[in-house]
C-alpha cells in the first residue's frame, strides 16, 4: 500500500507531496493538476517495473515534456519521486515501512540519444533509517525479464525479499482513464487477462478475477459480489454473465434487465459499463487510480459508489496484522471535479488540488499544489504543512461552479 508520494520537477509538480490515505478523492476544476497525478504515479510504477521506455508510453505527452516548465519557457531537467510504501505482515515476517527514492535526468548517454535516464535510486526503511538498499545507479538499464529494481547491490536475502515486495507492490498500481468505447469490447480468447487503462479487456478481467478468487463456497470468486454491487448500483440491471463463444472466439459480457436477457454491452449505457469497470478494479488487490468516476454516472449512484468504495478499501491496520502469505490488500485513489463528493466522502478522504505561482530566481512559474480541508472551526494554517487549508467560502464556490481567479 502506497502511503506518500513525493514529486518534484515532473508535469506541474514543485516539491510536491501528498500523503495518500486507503480511501482519498482529488478535487479541484480543470486542468488543475489530478489526472498529472494519476500519470505521475503510473510513470513511477511503471519506470521501476517495466522500464523508462515503457513508463513513458502508458503517460500522457512525450519524453521531454514530462519535465516540468518554468515559466520562462524553459523545462527542468531532472524529476525526483519518493514513494512510501507499507509492507504488510506476513507468517514469515512482520510489517514494515520503506521509502523508494528515484532521481530521473534528461540526458544524452554515451553512444545514445537523448531521454530519460535514472541518476540514483535507493530504499530506506522508516523504521530504521540506517537500513539503506542501495539500486542500481547510472543508466537505467534492465535486462531481459527484469526490472531495475532486481539490480541492487549485495546479495543480502532479506534485502532481497524486500525489493521483490515492494516490486510487487508498484505492479499492483492501476490507472483507469476508462473509455466507452473501449468498455463495450470483447475480448480475445486467450488474450491480455489485465483491464486496459481505457477499459479495454473488461471481460477477460472479470473472467480472472472469478477464476483467481473462485472457491467451493464462491464459485464465481469476487465476481458474485460485483454481481450483487452492481444491480444494487443500476436498477435497470439484475444480472450480468461473462459469455466465452468458441465460435467467434471472443469473450463478453451480456447483462440482463428486468424486462429484457441477452443486452450486449455495445448496448448497455456509459455509466453501467464504468461502474462495472471501477468495481472490478476496486475488487482486484492494488492501488487503483481512477480518472473522474462521475462521467456518464447519476449523481445518486455516485454517492453510493464512492461510499463502497470507502468500505471496499483495506483499513491501514488491518493491512499491517494481516498475517496471511499473500494478504489481499485494496486502496483506492480517485480524480473528480464533481460536488458530489463533498456530500458523502468525510474531509480526511478529500484533497483539494490548484495552481498557484511560485517565484524561481525572481521567474513566476504556475505549479500545482495540494490542501487538505479544514476542520470545523479548525484552523486554516497548520503547522508543517506548506499551504493553507481550504476554506469553507472556497468549497462553496466549487460546488456552485465558479472557479477561482487566476
Amino acid at each position: 500500500m502506497i502511503t506518500r508520494i513525493e514529486i518534484d520537477g515532473f508535469k506541474s509538480f514543485e516539491n510536491f507531496a501528498l500523503d495518500l490515505p486507503p480511501f482519498l478523492v482529488l478535487i479541484g476544476t480543470n486542468a488543475s493538476g489530478k489526472s498529472n497525478i494519476l500519470d505521475a504515479l503510473t510513470f513511477v510504477a511503471t519506470a521501476g517495473t517495466r522500464g523508462v521506455d515503457a513508463a513513458v508510453s502508458e503517460v500522457r505527452g512525450d519524453a521531454r515534456g514530462l519535465f516540468r516548465k518554468r515559466g520562462d519557457g524553459t523545462r527542468v531537467d531532472r524529476m525526483r519521486f519518493a514513494l512510501e510504501l507499507l509492507l504488510p505482515a506476513q507468517r514469515s515476517s512482520p510489517s514494515s515501512r520503506w521509502r523508494w527514492e528515484v532521481r530521473f535526468a534528461w540526458a544524452v548517454p554515451e553512444g545514445e540519444l537523448e531521454g530519460i535516464t535514472i541518476e540514483s535510486q535507493r530504499l530506506v526503511s522508516l523504521s530504521s533509517p540506517d537500513r539503506v538498499i542501495p539500486l542500481m545507479e547510472g543508466e537505467w538499464v534492465v535486462p531481459e525479464g527484469r526490472s531495475a529494481l532486481d539490480d541492487f547491490s549485495g546479495n543480502y536475502k532479506p534485502d532481497r525479499e524486500i525489493v521483490r515486495r515492494i516490486r510487487h507492490e508498484l505492479t499492483e498500481v492501476r490507472s483507469l482513464h476508462l473509455e466507452a468505447g473501449s468498455l463495450r469490447g470483447a475480448s480475445e480468447l486467450g488474450g491480455p487477462r489485465r483491464l486496459d487503462s481505457t477499459g479495454r479487456n473488461l471481460p477477460n478481467y472479470l473472467r480472472f478475477l472469478a477464476r483467481e478468487t473462485a472457491s467451493e463456497n464462491r464459485p464465481l470468486g469476487v465476481v458474485g459480489e460485483i454481481k450483487m454491487h452492481l444491480v444494487g448500483l443500476v436498477r435497470e440491471i439484475s444480472d450480468f454473465e461473462i459469455v466465452e463463444d468458441e465460435r467467434r472466439r471472443d469473450v463478453r459480457i451480456e447483462f440482463a434487465s428486468p424486462y429484457d436477457r441477452g443486452l450486449d454491452a455495445e448496448f448497455a449505457s456509459d455509466g453501467t459499463l464504468r461502474m462495472l469497470a471501477i468495481l472490478a478494479a476496486l475488487h482486484d488487490g492494488g492501488t487503483a487510480v481512477i480518472e473522474e468516476p462521475e462521467n456518464g454516472v447519476f449523481p445518486e449512484r455516485l454517492r453510493q459508489l464512492l461510499g463502497l468504495a470507502r468500505e471496499l478499501v483495506t483499513d491501514e491496520g488491518e493491512a499491517a496484522t494481516s498475517g496471511l502469505d499473500r494478504p489481499l490488500q485494496r486502496q483506492a485513489l480517485f480524480t473528480s471535479h464533481s460536488p458530489v463528493v463533498l456530500d458523502v466522502v468525510p474531509r480526511e478522504n478529500i484533497a483539494f488540488l490548484d495552481m498557484t505561482t511560485v517565484l524561481e530566481d525572481g521567474i513566476a512559474s504556475r505549479v500545482s499544489r495540494v490542501r487538505r480541508l479544514r476542520e470545523d472551526a479548525g484552523p486554516v494554517r497548520v503547522h508543517g504543512e506548506r499551504w493553507p487549508r481550504v476554506t469553507d467560502s472556497e468549497l462553496d464556490r466549487f460546488r456552485a461552479g465558479v472557479e477561482e481567479p487566476v
